[in-house]
């Protein structure tokens, strides 16, 4: 059961901590309980199906709306999340509750009967059957030897379907009853001498519920006393998130949304509740609202996942590997995301039955490769990445398209200490994205930082002309092409553009100084 470059206000934000879950679930399970990974979240409702509810009889906690099988839910996902086995997770629960605790208790000298009663019913049932059609063939009407003994009578018809028919009675009467009274799953007495624990469980459970209200009401208090401060917003949604009052969570991310005009990382926050608000599914609104952020910032990591998970729930699940694939990409190694996007891409690659081996040594070396490389020799890293970044190399000349690609690429530069190499592939990861901006900036900056100027003369006049249509007032532009105009002997037009940058700038900002003093000396 998807969450990179993370801007000012994602400081709250932590590895997709608002879940989403690829299937519809059942009515007992709610959507703040679901794992975002799709492959956890599947076992997680597996193991929920063979583990009963405390205080139902004989129903699953999967289907249970108890506040205890709810806490048995979360408990089972919780040691899913810290890479407990399935098995070790069912011992753990028989440590705790006993066998009980198992809709399906294993065979044990305890069960031995119960379990072995079908066996026997059938058997019984058999030999009555039997023992009737043999007393049908034992007299079939032949003499003895005796001529005093009197003569074998057959059997009547009747009487034969008779006892037919009541051996059949008997095996159904008694597997009926076994399955409804009998069997080694149902306890005679399923809450005798528990009560002590499950009161436990229960004040457990309410004092739960009852410092997520707490924390829900103060993060209203502060909101209505800093309404301005978005900090108090976020804090909100997250606390209505965590009580599960989704509407609360959605007017605290809009009114965060508003004070940052628009921020695209809180605008996915919003379209990945709206997702929950849906039971876990990336409904057509929240699609519409992740291809608005992609467009604005395709790098945003928490949209990323949700446009792969969408891809998924749509089967769509060679899309779903290669937007997860990307994401993957743009993502520090140690980025804590990372073990959640691996298992989603395994799990996306079986159920589309994708050769990933084949389709990872394609796109050439990984963040977590290249974080090794780091680790190793001078000589042995560059041995390793040679060998890589020369087939990348060879397939990004062949399928130029591939964004993530080139971005991999020029990360392989980077660590051989190759700049200008490293500034091309930056170029050409901005030519396969020519409608993303940050793309294009990403690459001006790689060719003003490795002062190359000179020798990507053409190729900045191409990426500054998508900037200058793409987003003409982002700082970042004004600067870039201020910096190019200079260059070109535009003084008039270096000079606006820098004035207008900093009449955009507080006067306290740390680089305003030093735009005053580069304008005064043009």
């Amino acid at each position: 059961m998807r969450l990179p470059r993370i801007i000012s206000v994602l400081w709250c934000v932590a590895a997709f901590s608002m879940v989403l879950s690829a299937p519809l679930p059942a009515v007992a399970v709610t959507p703040e309980e679901m794992l975002a990974d799709p492959a956890l979240e599947e076992r997680a409702r597996a193991l929920s199906k063979q583990l009963r509810c405390l205080v139902c009889q004989n129903q699953s906690i999967d289907d249970s709306d108890a506040d205890l099988a709810r806490d048995l839910r979360v408990e089972v996902r919780r040691q899913l999340s810290t890479g407990s086995s399935d098995a070790e997770i069912l011992a753990n629960l028989r440590d705790t509750y006993g066998d009980y605790v198992l809709l399906n208790p294993p065979v044990s000298p305890g069960t031995y009967v119960l379990w072995g009663s079908p066996v026997f019913i059938l058997l019984a049932g058999a030999a009555i059957i039997m023992a009737g059609r043999r007393r049908r063939e034992d007299a079939g009407g032949t003499v003895t030897e005796d001529p005093a003994a009197p003569l074998a009578m057959p059997l009547p018809p009747g009487t034969r379907r008779t006892a037919i028919a009541l051996g059949s009675l008997v095996m159904a009467v008694s597997l009926g009853l076994y399955l409804m009274l009998g069997r080694a799953d149902l306890p005679g007495q399923p809450l005798a001498g528990r009560g002590a624990e499950l009161a436990a469980a229960a004040d457990a459970s309410n004092a739960q519920t009852a410092e997520r209200k707490a924390d829900l009401d103060e993060a209203r208090s502060a909101a209505a006393a800093s309404p301005e401060d978005v900090g108090v917003w976020l804090r909100l949604a997250m606390a209505a998130a965590a009580a599960g009052e989704t509407n609360t969570e959605l007017a605290a991310l809009e009114q965060a949304e508003q004070l940052t005009k628009g921020d695209p990382a809180i605008r996915a926050m919003r379209a990945e509740a709206m997702s929950r608000a849906a039971d876990g599914q990336v409904t057509i609104p929240a699609r519409e609202l992740i291809a608005d952020i992609l467009t604005e910032d395709p790098s945003e990591p928490r949209a990323l996942f949700l446009s792969g998970l969408a891809a998924y729930q749509d089967e769509n699940f060679g899309a779903a590997v290669e937007i997860w694939l990307r994401l993957q990409s743009l993502s520090a190694p140690d980025a804590p995301w990372m073990a959640l996007l691996a298992d989603n891409i395994a799990d996306a690659a079986k159920a589309g039955g994708i050769d990933l081996d084949a389709v990872t040594a394609a796109r050439g070396p990984d963040a977590e490769t290249m974080a090794a490389a780091a680790e190793m020799s001078d000589e042995d890293r560059a041995a390793m990445i040679e060998g890589m970044v020369e087939g990348l190399a060879e397939r990004l000349a062949e399928e130029p398209g591939d964004a993530a690609g080139w971005q991999r690429l020029a990360r392989a530069y980077d660590v051989l200490g190759r700049p200008e190499d490293a500034t091309r592939a930056m170029i050409g990861r901005a030519d396969a994205m020519p409608g993303d901006a940050g793309a294009q900036l990403a690459a001006l900056e790689a060719v003003v930082v490795n002062r190359l100027e000179d020798g990507f003369a053409g190729d900045a006049g191409r990426l500054l002309e998508r900037i200058a249509s793409l987003a003409p007032d982002r700082p970042e532009t004004l600067y870039v092409r201020g910096h190019f105009a200079k260059l070109s002997g535009d003084v008039d037009t270096a000079r606006a553009l820098w004035q207008a940058l900093l009449d955009r700038l507080p006067d306290d900002a740390p680089i305003a100084g030093q735009l005053r003093d580069a304008i005064d000396a043009l």
